[in-house]
């Protein structure tokens, strides 16, 4: 399992949702689909996580959810 995969599973099953995780996430994400723009919206609201949440950002329930459909996506243009 590459890099981006095993990430995008820790997160989405909550083993590992830390800012660190998500920060390589984004960056991966950005490297890997820059012209992607689903992906790309992904990277946006990746950038807006915080563990608890805020106004105006991401918490981990719903970047966990984002992650989710992202990673059925990408397994279809496969």
């Amino acid at each position: 399992m590459d890099d981006l995969s095993l990430l995008l599973t820790r997160f989405v099953s909550g083993e590992d949702t830390s800012l660190a995780t998500a920060d390589s996430l984004e960056v991966l994400l950005d490297e890997a689909y820059p012209d992607d723009e689903v992906v790309q919206n992904a990277v946006i609201a990746l950038a807006s996580y915080r563990p608890g949440g805020g106004p105006f950002l991401f918490d981990t329930s719903e970047i966990q959810r984002r992650l989710l459909r992202l990673r059925d996506y990408l397994s279809r243009r496969t």
